[in-house]
């Protein structure tokens, strides 16, 4: 794990992180990211509000 550390560049090279900016996306890559970005964000949101709900839910009714 510490080898694959010490082979990532110190210094951006912003001439090849343009050439990457530049490349269209592939058919699949954008039904990936929105399923990315939902298990990443909306999930753990949802998760944390039912933990909030079912805390207020024991506090006001009690068990």
């Amino acid at each position: 794990m510490r080898k694959a550390w010490k082979k990532i560049p110190k210094e951006i090279d912003y001439d090849k992180e343009e050439q990457l900016q530049q490349e269209p996306l592939e058919k699949s890559d954008l039904p990936a990211m929105l399923l990315a970005s939902v298990i990443s964000i909306f999930l753990p949101v949802i998760l944390v509000l039912l933990l909030l709900l079912g805390i207020c839910y024991l506090l006001f009714v009690g068990l």
